[in-house]
C-alpha cells in the first residue's frame, strides 16, 4: 500500500503555488483560499514532488493530486498517462531501492474502468466488508507478502513480485518494469513490444483465494 508524509504549505505559499499552476489545472479550478496544499518528495525523481489538493468546500472525497516540478505540472486522473509523460520528462530514477516505492505508487493512482490493483503486503492493507469472517482473513494474511525486487532479466526489464487484490481476489502476480524507452520481443505476440521508461506490466499472475468478501471498487470519478 502506498503512504506517505505529506508536509502542509502555508497559506500565502499554497495562494502562490495555486496561482501558478491555475493555466495546469484548466478547466478544473479550486478556491485558492479553501485548498489544503500538502506536498511530499519521491524517491523515484530528483526534482518532482507529489501534490495533493484538498477542496475544503466539498464533502470528502475531495482530494486532487499532482505531480509537480517548477514549470512542469500534471494533474493526477487515475490513468497511467500523467506518470509515464512525467517519466520521461523528470526522468525517472529506478533501481531496486526506487521500484518497490514507485510500485505501490503506481497502482495507487492508476484504477481501470474494470477495477483497480490493490498492492497488499500486510494484514491491515486489505479493507473487509462487514460479514468478513475470521477463516478468511487468516488465510488471505498468511498469503500476504512485500513488493520484493527479483532480478534484471535478459530482456532489461526490472521485476518485482508482490500480492494484490483484484475485484474479490488475491493474485500473486510479477511485474515487469521498463528502466528505459526500449522494445522486447513478446513470445505470446512473436513480435516486439514497445516500453516506455517506467512503464509496468503485469505477468505470472497466480490466483491464490478468490470469492472474498472485499469491497469492490466503482470505476474512478474525479477524486478516485
Amino acid at each position: 500500500m502506498f503512504s506517505v508524509d505529506y508536509a502542509t504549505l502555508n497559506p500565502d505559499d499554497a495562494r502562490a503555488f495555486l496561482s501558478d499552476i491555475a493555466g495546469d489545472l484548466h478547466p478544473v479550478t479550486v478556491p485558492t483560499d479553501r485548498t489544503l496544499v500538502q506536498c511530499t518528495p519521491l524517491p523515484f525523481y530528483d526534482d518532482v514532488k507529489l501534490y495533493a489538493l484538498t477542496d475544503m468546500t466539498l464533502p470528502p472525497p475531495n482530494v486532487r493530486y499532482l505531480l509537480h516540478k517548477p514549470g512542469d505540472a500534471s494533474i493526477m486522473n487515475w490513468t497511467n498517462e500523467p506518470i509515464y509523460s512525467v517519466n520521461e520528462r523528470a526522468p525517472i530514477k529506478l533501481d531496486r531501492k526506487t521500484l518497490p516505492v514507485y510500485a505501490r505508487f503506481f497502482f495507487h493512482f492508476v484504477r481501470g474502468q474494470l477495477g483497480r490493483f490493490l498492492v497488499v503486503e500486510k494484514p491491515e492493507d486489505v479493507v473487509w466488508l462487514s460479514n468478513a469472517n475470521a477463516q478468511e482473513k487468516t488465510e488471505v494474511a498468511a498469503r500476504l507478502m512485500p513488493v520484493t525486487y527479483k532480478s534484471i532479466g535478459r530482456d532489461n526489464l526490472f521485476t518485482l513480485t508482490c500480492t494484490v487484490v483484484f475485484k474479490n481476489a488475491l493474485f500473486r502476480t510479477d511485474i515487469r518494469v521498463a528502466p528505459y524507452d526500449m522494445d522486447v520481443f513478446d513470445p505470446e505476440q512473436n513480435a516486439p513490444e514497445h516500453f516506455t521508461i517506467g512503464q509496468m506490466k503485469l505477468t505470472n499472475e497466480e490466483l491464490l483465494l478468490e470469492d472474498l468478501n472485499v469491497p469492490i471498487d466503482p470505476p474512478p470519478g474525479e477524486f478516485g
